[in-house]
C-alpha cells in the first residue's frame, strides 16, 4: 500500500483557507513535512493514520475526538487515497478487487449538529466503501502501515500504552504516535525470544535463527555513526561494540538518546513488518548487509529528534536503503533531513497564522533544498529563517556594514578603522554572507 493523496478540510488549524490538498508520489521513498512549531505536521500524520487504520482503529487509538473540527465548522473530514500493492494487499468478502486507487476516509460531525452526542460523532466517509474490505478489516491481508510519535523509548510507559503496543494490528503498529508514553520495548524483548526459540531449536538454520541473523545484518549495516555497531543480542538486551575493540562491548541501554531512540525505531519497524506479513523477504545491501523487501507506509513524527546533524543528514538515505519498498512519511524541523527528500515529496505546512494551505514545493525550491547546503535550505522559504546567525553576531554585523561605508568612504576615523580591522577579523563568513553584507552597504550609499 502507498498513499497518493491526503486531504483534511476543516480538521484542527486546516480550516477554510488552510485545507490540505496534497498529492504524493504514491511509491516508497521518502516525503517530508517541513513547517514551524504550530503549523500541523504531527495533525497531518495522525489524520492519516486514523484514515488508513478506520473507524474501529480510531476509537482504539483516540478516545475523545474534541476539538478535531476546526474552529467555526460543523464537521471536518480526511480522506487519504492509495493503491494496493497487487501481492501482498488482498481484499476479503465477495466481490471483484477495485482497481486503482480507493479512498479512506472518517467524518467527524460536531454535537451542535448532532444534539444527542457530547462529543464529535465518528463516520466512515461514503467514499470508502473498499475499506471494509481492504485496509479496515480487523486482520487486514497485507495494508502496512506503522506510525510513530517523537517520543521514541526503548523503556518504560503506562500500562494502557503498552496494552495498545501488544495489539498485532494496525493499531498497535500506530500506537506511539498517539500516545507519548508508549514505549518500543517489545522490540528487544521480540529480539531475545528469537535468541531463545533459536537455542532450544538448536539447529543453525531454524526459522528463529534464520530470522534473528537477518534482523542483526540489518542493524549492523551502518545504522549507528561514531564507528559504532550493534554486536549481538543477550538475554539483557542488545550489545553495541566499538570498531577495532575486542571486549564484549557494553548494553545499548547504556548509550544516549540518539543511539537508543534510533535502534529501537528501526527493530520496531522490523517487528511489525514481520508481524504482519509472517515473514521477512530480504536482499543484500551494497554493503553486503541486509534490506528488508517488505512494502507499506511508515510515518515518523519528527525523525531528527535526539539526532545530531551528521545522523540527519545520512538516516533517509539509509532508510531508503534497507526499506526500499516502504513509502516513509515524515515530519521535521532539519534542512538535513529534507535534503533526502523525493522529488514531490518535499511538502511545506505554512505558519498557523498564514492563511493558505499546505503545499508541495515547486522544482526550483526543491533543487535549492536538496542539491544546496544547509544554510540555503533554512534562509529558503521553507523554513523561512532570517538569518543563520546569533544575535550577537547580528548586532556585530550591523555594525560592521556601518564601518565599512565609512572606510570606503574615506571618513572613518583611527579608532573606527580599528574596529573595522577587529571586527572583520573576528566575524569570519562565508563568500554568500559577504555578498549580502556588501550589499546591504551599497544599498545604503544609494
Amino acid at each position: 500500500m502507498y498513499v497518493t493523496r491526503v486531504q483534511l478540510r476543516n480538521i484542527k488549524g486546516f480550516g477554510g483557507r488552510r485545507a490540505a490538498d496534497l498529492i504524493l508520489p504514491g511509491r516508497s521513498g521518502w516525503t517530508v513535512l517541513a513547517g514551524r512549531n504550530s503549523s500541523g505536521k504531527s495533525t497531518v500524520l495522525q489524520a492519516i493514520a486514523l484514515a488508513l487504520g478506520g473507524p474501529a482503529v480510531a476509537r482504539a487509538l483516540v478516545s475523545d475526538f474534541t476539538g478535531w473540527i476546526s474552529t467555526g465548522f460543523k464537521k471536518g473530514e480526511v480522506e487519504v487515497h492509495v493503491v494496493s500493492d497487487p501481492v501482498h494487499d488482498g481484499f476479503t468478502g465477495s466481490g471483484n478487487k477495485p482497481q486503482g486507487e480507493i479512498s479512506l476516509g472518517l467524518q467527524w460531525t460536531s454535537p451542535d449538529v448532532d444534539r444527542h452526542a457530547p462529543r464529535p460523532v465518528m463516520r466512515a466517509l461514503g467514499t470508502g466503501k473498499s475499506g471494509p474490505r481492504g485496509p479496515w478489516v480487523e486482520n487486514p491481508i497485507g495494508w502496512f502501515c506503522a506510525g510513530y510519535g517523537p517520543f521514541r523509548r526503548l523503556t518504560g510507559g503506562s500500562s494502557e500504552a503498552q496494552r495498545l503496543m501488544l495489539n498485532q494490528g494496525p493499531s498497535g503498529r500506530l500506537a506511539t504516535l498517539f500516545h507519548e508514553d508508549a514505549s518500543l520495548a517489545e522490540g528487544v524483548a521480540w529480539l531475545i525470544d528469537l535468541r531463545l526459540r533459536a537455542f532450544e531449536e538448536g539447529r543453525k538454520h531454524s526459522a528463529a535463527a534464520v530470522l534473528l541473523d537477518q534482523v542483526l545484518s540489518l542493524l549492523q549495516d551502518g545504522l549507528l555513526p561514531d564507528r559504532y555497531q550493534i554486536k549481538r543480542v543477550s538475554a539483557d538486551g542488545l550489545w553495541v561494540i566499538e570498531d577495532g575493540s575486542r571486549g564484549p562491548g557494553f548494553p545499548l541501554k547504556e548509550m544516549s538518546d540518539g543511539y537508543r531512540t534510533v535502534a529501537a525505531l528501526v527493530l520496531d519497524i522490523v517487528r511489525q513488518l514481520h508481524g504482519a506479513y509472517g515473514s521477512l523477504t530480504t536482499s543484500p545491501t551494497a554493503s553486503r548487509g541486509t534490506a528488508i523487501l517488505n512494502p507499506g507506509v511508515v510515518l515518523i513524527d519528527e525523525v531528527d529528534a535526539h539526532l545530531h546533524v551528521t545522523w540527519q543528514r545520512k538516516i533517509g538515505d539509509w532508510m531508503q536503503e534497507h526499506f526500499p519498498n516502504i513509502q516513509f512519511i515524515v515530519t521535521s524541523h532539519s534542512p538535513y533531513i529534507c535534503q533526502s527528500a523525493d522529488e514531490g515529496g518535499l511538502i511545506r505546512l505554512p505558519g498557523a497564522d498564514e492563511r493558505q494551505p499546505p503545499e508541495v514545493v515547486d522544482g526550483d525550491l526543491y533543487r535549492r533544498v536538496v542539491y544546496g547546503s544547509g544554510d540555503d535550505a533554512v534562509l529558503s522559504e521553507l523554513f523561512g529563517l532570517e538569518t543563520p546567525y546569533s544575535s550577537r553576531a547580528e548586532q556585530q554585523r550591523r555594525r560592521l556594514v556601518a564601518l565599512e561605508r565609512k572606510v570606503y568612504a574615506e571618513a572613518a576615523t583611527a579608532e573606527e578603522i580599528a574596529e573595522y580591522q577587529e571586527l572583520s577579523g573576528l566575524l569570519t563568513s562565508s563568500l554568500e554572507s559577504r555578498v549580502a553584507e556588501v550589499s546591504a552597504r551599497l544599498e545604503q550609499e544609494r
